[in-house]
């Protein structure tokens, strides 16, 4: 076929942050034109887009009260993981996991922990005090959930979203996501901030809504004739991927037409009265509004990449809501043999897994597609150490919620033999996510990426 002067449009932006581009067909020529199939890569079976959401929470966890007992698809969870419980099918209990770079480099453990939890890479050199005279700069790699940003991120209104509660300072154990090296993205803390940067534009008045409507539809009409125009023009293999575009250009439309927007489900929370998020006895309202707000991002598509982190690296605050008046790293330094910090840390970690049982449960309420949005989600909880008065990062306690569009495949408990860095989770992460990744992080401790389906 004689290749015609075609040249791939420009992007038209509308209908909740989407991005509707006319996709790379054979017809334009070039050695990337497979690159077209590569949407439908970072979708579920039904064609409904995946999401990436880390949960982060540090000081480690009490194995004995942690690791579950049975066997891979029939096992029975442990105290701190029991909020899961209703939720069996919907998780795997990822076990075995080590965060190997995390015993290199500079900084002291808290630093090195909290640094590498995503970036799979040593820190910089670098002021930051820590313990033992020690101290570190910022992490030398990119973090997993960016990398996954950088790939899927045009297609939404916001590259990613980063949650914060009570996360305070600015140094390397304040920070999980990084842009490239020693470029962190500093969390938001404030509910009511977050909430006005991300649902302003949901927020407008009636009028102003329905004159946005019609004006994105004026967009898709002339965006479909123009496809219809060229559908005549084109080869067999180009006319497949023309009619897959028109048909996600008709589901807009669609939802345009019924007052919805891009996440079917999405309707603006309600903030309501917001609590000082500044004050430690409010963290579990300001976390709770934060997991609100993450939520319902996702279910209106206005980012597939987000995290919230739940304090700092060897935080010192205390749980005055689970009468703990202690603080949590200190509790994590005592031995073993102090069963009172044992079972405070017990009930610490356990009221971390209700938080992430919320998680789950308020993205499971959303229906999307055939299912749900956390079907279409890869949810993953995040440990800053395995156990804290050693610091130990063998074993790092990972929870996976989520089938991420049906390339997961949960309600088990993972057990990883040998040693196996955390590097090869965060590219099998990837590899869910419809990325081709081999290695991430630091190659030197990549041996093949984890198989999480």
């Amino acid at each position: 076929m004689k290749n015609s002067a075609l040249s791939r449009r420009a992007m038209l932006k509308g209908a909740g942050g989407a991005c509707l581009a006319l996709p790379l067909l054979d017809i334009m020529g070039g050695c990337n034109a497979d690159l077209a199939s590569k949407p439908q890569q970072f979708r579920g079976s039904g064609g409904v887009p995946k999401r990436f959401v880390v949960f982060w929470t540090p000081n480690g966890t009490i194995m004995q009260h942690w690791r579950p007992s049975g066997s891979e698809s029939s096992f029975t969870l442990p105290r701190i993981l029991q909020p899961l419980d209703p939720h069996k099918q919907d998780i795997v209990v990822l076990d075995g996991v080590d965060e190997m770079s995390a015993y290199k480099g500079p900084g002291d453990a808290h630093q090195k922990g909290t640094g590498q939890s995503l970036t799979a890479t040593e820190l910089q050199e670098g002021d930051f005090p820590g313990d033992g005279g020690k101290s570190a700069g910022w992490a030398d790699g990119i973090s997993v959930d960016q990398a996954i940003a950088d790939v899927v991120g045009d297609q939404t209104k916001f590259r990613s979203l980063e949650f914060g509660v009570y996360v305070y300072g600015a140094n390397v154990g304040s920070r999980i996501s990084y842009r490239g090296p020693a470029q962190p993205i500093p969390p938001e803390n404030d509910p009511t901030a977050a909430f006005n940067r991300i649902f302003a534009d949901l927020e407008s008045d009636p009028e102003a809504q329905m004159r946005r409507i019609a004006e994105r539809k004026i967009v898709l009409d002339a965006v479909a004739a123009d496809y219809q125009r060229l559908v005549k023009k084109v080869g067999a293999a180009d006319r497949i991927k023309l009619e897959a575009h028109l048909a996600a250009v008709r589901d807009i439309e669609m939802r345009l037409e019924t007052g919805g927007t891009i996440g079917g489900a999405c309707e603006p929370p309600m903030l309501g009265e917001v609590a000082d998020p500044l004050k430690v006895a409010n963290i579990p309202k300001t976390g709770k509004l934060q997991m609100d707000l993450l939520a319902m991002a996702l279910a209106c598509d206005l980012t597939r990449v987000a995290s919230i982190m739940w304090t700092n690296s060897a935080t010192a605050k205390p749980f005055p809501w689970l009468n703990i008046p202690e603080g949590h790293h200190e509790l994590a330094h005592r031995g073993d043999g102090d069963l009172d910090a044992q079972e405070k840390l017990t009930v610490i970690n356990t009221w971390y897994c209700e938080q992430f049982a919320y998680l789950i449960e308020k993205l499971k309420s959303i229906p999307e597609g055939d299912g749900t949005v956390l079907d279409n989600t890869l949810l993953i909880w995040v440990n800053e150490h395995q156990k804290g008065n050693d610091h130990d990062r063998h074993e790092i306690p990972y929870v996976v919620a989520g089938k991420a569009g049906g390339a997961v495949k949960t309600g088990r408990w993972l057990q990883v033999p040998g040693e196996r860095a955390h590097n090869d989770l965060w590219s099998g992460c990837m590899n869910v996510m419809g990325i081709e990744a081999k290695t991430f992080g630091n190659p030197i401790y990549c041996q093949s990426p984890l198989a999480l389906g």
